[in-house]
């Protein structure tokens, strides 16, 4: 027989426990399942939580035990190689910056655990179980969801909160997502992470590390993030942490490029792992493991237009929703728990878990940033071929500047040399363009009241109304 909750979520990650601790908070019975020996175990991904995201849903979360030891990225230094050797163009964001301040560097084994302790302090029960399929079951006329098959037994609730990844069983089990064949390739990318144990002294010593008029610790250097498309589109980055002594070396590859172009994520860690600074930051350190994560970054199929069925609500990955273009993905996550645990309070009070009433989670998400970001074009323009034909055209022309102004060549007569091969990247602008359509909508929709209001006060006489008095006394 079924244990009966009023809320299963499924998933210990930020998002999940995020609508443990709020459903629990609102005094409904809830059940947290975790597929790992315990929360953050076998997580790799996520090295960069949001801190007023975080501090609002978990207080306290900023001054957990957990970051002692962490130190906070002074910057990003952003580059894309051309031909992985010496052309790299890119941008550095000043180190120290405080915007930085509100992008908190974490080990997910240590804060996912951390979040789920606090779900539990909420009243939230923590099991661990792998969640397999759904319960299917009906009310009247309407098919619905009403518990989850798992390896420890079956568990019902009026309510399921799915947070538990991509590559969730119970979103493709409800029929909500089908990440398979092309479209999977298309959507997922793959990363890699490997971890190294470094002295404590010595990793501090190659961040140089100082500390910040808040009294956090920072690391001087810039986050060496580097990108391309040679010959996939991929993303990596390193992250130190001295007061665990291990630093981590992630990589990302798109699935479809892999495939293409038929190369692994093996090969491109081993690359960057022979880059000067990679290799520098890591000299003496001693390789520790390695592990994969999935997740929807580059994603150029864009969201779901639905996240919800009768009974279930997806949230985060799951669902694949995110950012396409960036790989942050627990504040959407979180935010999303959020909303579904806020929603499943409101079914039970009023005793309504009609289809109408879990449709809302739909409208509320719809109407929120994370809408707003779905924006797969932009990714699309990153993942072709003309961001980096572009970059190529900007190499040209700079080589072209410097050689022959080291040349004694005028400064108009350079421009005339330059212009020409400036031509070769007007369809990479075009598609530039193209992709910026998105956020125009967006910036329309969000204008719009606004120019509602002056039309009406120009029909009303008001201030916007044009005046008919003529000058000079006619």
């Amino acid at each position: 027989m079924a244990v009966k909750y009023d809320v299963i979520v499924v998933g210990a990650g930020p998002g999940g426990t995020t609508a443990a601790k709020v459903a629990a908070q609102k005094k409904l019975k809830v059940l947290l399942l975790e597929r790992a020996r315990t929360p953050g175990d076998k997580n790799m991904s996520g090295s960069y939580l949001f801190r007023n995201v975080c501090e609002d849903l978990f207080p306290g979360f900023q001054k957990a035990d957990f970051h002692k030891g962490q130190v906070r990225t002074g910057g990003i230094d952003f580059r894309w190689s051309l031909d992985d050797d010496e052309k790299r163009y890119g941008i550095s964001l000043s180190p120290g910056g405080e915007p930085f301040r509100d992008m908190m560097t974490v080990f997910r084994p240590e804060s996912d655990a951390w979040f789920a302790n606090e779900a539990v302090k909420a009243g939230a029960e923590l099991k661990t179980a792998l969640a397999m399929d759904v319960i299917w079951g009906t009310k009247g006329e309407d098919q619905r969801v009403v518990g989850v098959v798992t390896d420890r037994g079956n568990f019902e609730a009026p309510v399921i909160i799915d947070a538990s990844g991509i590559h969730s069983m119970i979103a493709r089990r409800a029929g909500l997502v089908t990440w398979t064949g092309a479209k999977a390739q298309d959507k997922i990318m793959l990363a890699i992470k490997y971890i190294y144990r470094l002295d404590e002294k010595v990793l501090r010593e190659r961040l140089q590390t100082y500390f910040d008029s808040d009294g956090v610790e920072v690391d001087w250097g810039a986050m060496p993030t580097m990108a391309g498309s040679t010959a996939a589109y991929w993303g990596s980055h390193a992250v130190g942490i001295p007061g665990r002594g291990i630093v981590n070396i992630i990589v990302y590859h798109t699935l479809r490029e892999m495939v293409e172009n038929r190369v692994n994520v093996h090969q491109r860690m081993q690359w960057y792992l022979n880059q000067a600074p990679v290799k520098k930051l890591l000299e003496g350190g001693e390789f520790v493991y390695c592990n994969f994560h999935c997740l929807n970054a580059g994603d150029i199929v864009g969201q779901p237009p639905r996240a919800q069925v009768p009974g279930l609500m997806l949230a985060g990955d799951s669902g694949g929703f995110g950012n396409p273009l960036d790989d942050f993905g627990a504040n959407v996550a979180m935010t999303m728990g959020k909303m579904a645990a806020e929603l499943a309070a409101e079914m039970k009070k009023k005793g309504d878990y009609s289809a109408e009433m879990f449709a809302r989670y739909d409208a509320r998400w719809h109407d929120s940033f994370i809408a707003e970001d779905n924006i797969p074009e932009m990714a699309l323009l990153m993942r072709g071929e003309g961001f980096t034909k572009m970059l190529g055209t900007m190499d040209d022309a700079i080589c072209t500047f410097f050689t022959k102004r080291f040349n004694n060549t005028s400064y108009p007569q350079i421009m005339l040399s330059i212009m020409p091969k400036m031509i070769g990247v007007l369809p990479t602008l075009m598609d530039a363009a193209y992709a910026m359509k998105p956020i125009a909508k967006a910036g329309v929709k969000k204008v719009a009241p606004l120019l509602a209001l002056a039309a009406m006060m120009g029909e009303g006489g008001g201030l916007m109304k044009p005046s008919t008095k003529k000058e000079g006394g006619e």
